[in-house]
């Protein structure tokens, strides 16, 4: 038998690390291709997104641009009621007085000798003047009998609210057939 040759290789640390080298270099490819892909793959879904988000804005922009539009067209109709017509309207309803609600508490609180003969509105001096008849109480004064009833009107808020000040006008006593009344009258200034 002949003689055994061995073969060494001294390069064989070498090739290793050359191997090692290859490999690193291979995952360096492969993880540059996946984060490229990765960064690939993000890009496409934020453009599909921002593509999307645009169509829906375009949308909502197209609805806007009608709303503008019919409401133009209601401005310029007559039927157009602005906010400013609509606290206006509100402040109206609420602070308005009702003349027959004022009068039905006038003749419920009234004694029931007490006649209202006239009732005017001035509406420059914006005076209520309540004008009426009254027997003749013996126990009283003409001028007394006068206050008497218009402390009840002030007395009663449902009718005095709106009223700034109620006073007495004037009155006299007049005689009809052998029975003596009291005409007065009342100035209710509205304010």
């Amino acid at each position: 038998m002949g003689p055994k040759l061995y073969r060494v290789n001294l390069n064989k640390a070498s090739n290793r690390l050359d191997q090692f080298e290859q490999k690193q270099k291979h995952r360096r490819v492969m993880a540059l291709g996946f984060y490229f892909v990765v960064v690939l793959a993000i890009t496409a879904l934020a453009i599909f997104k921002s593509v999307k988000t645009q169509a829906v804005i375009d949308g909502y922009r197209g609805e806007l641009a009608k709303i503008e539009e019919e409401i133009s067209s209601l401005e310029a109709s007559a039927e157009y009621l602005s906010p400013e017509d609509i606290f206006a309207l509100a402040e109206l309803a609420q602070t308005r007085m009702t003349w027959t609600e004022k009068l039905d508490v006038l003749g419920k609180i009234l004694p029931r000798d007490v006649a209202v003969t006239e009732l005017s509105y001035d509406n420059l001096t914006k005076t209520l003047m309540i004008k009426g008849i009254s027997k003749v109480k013996p126990s009283m004064r003409d001028l007394d009998l006068v206050v008497s009833i218009i402390d009840l009107i002030k007395a009663n808020k449902n009718f005095s609210k709106d009223f700034s000040d109620i006073k007495f006008s004037s009155s006299t006593r007049v005689k009809y057939s052998q029975q003596e009344f009291v005409e007065f009258e009342i100035a209710c200034l509205v304010g």
